[in-house]
């Protein structure tokens, strides 16, 4: 749902989106809303830290006991020491005196505590330069 929200965003910035699903049930008990948004601004954070031509892939997967959901981008990456701090209230990754990407830092604090509210853990896999993994596993 929130992928076909978003086609033409994506087309207008020239990404490539692409979506793996593994399994057949993910339903579970949460709140649509909230996750709906999560999963909106991991994808609209995976655009706008990607300086050129966007490369994202949305990866679901469930087994008997968790829903797994990735977002991997091909973006400016985020270095190690920075890694638990995006998720903290209005921290962004500092990057000198000049900030070209809007934002308040607010989006992943968000992101984790919906995750958290739901029993879930997310994980950063990054590397500067080489993009970033968020990785969701939420309880079924």
């Amino acid at each position: 749902q929130v992928l076909a929200s978003m086609e033409l965003v994506f087309e207008k910035q020239g990404a490539k989106v692409a979506f793996n699903k593994q399994g057949d049930d993910f339903s579970f008990m949460g709140g649509s809303v909230h996750l709906t948004s999560v999963v909106y601004n991991l994808l609209d954070n995976a655009l706008k830290y990607c300086l050129i031509n966007p490369e994202i892939e949305v990866k679901l997967k469930e087994n008997a006991s968790n829903i797994i959901l990735s977002v991997k981008d091909n973006g400016i990456g985020i270095a190690p020491e920075y890694r638990k701090k995006v998720f903290e209230k209005f921290f962004r990754v500092p990057t000198g005196d000049v900030h070209n990407i809007k934002g308040y830092g607010l989006g992943l604090s968000y992101v984790e505590t919906v995750v958290k509210s739901h029993k879930g853990t997310i994980d950063i896999e990054s590397e500067s330069g080489k993009g970033s993994n968020f990785i969701i596993i939420l309880p079924k």
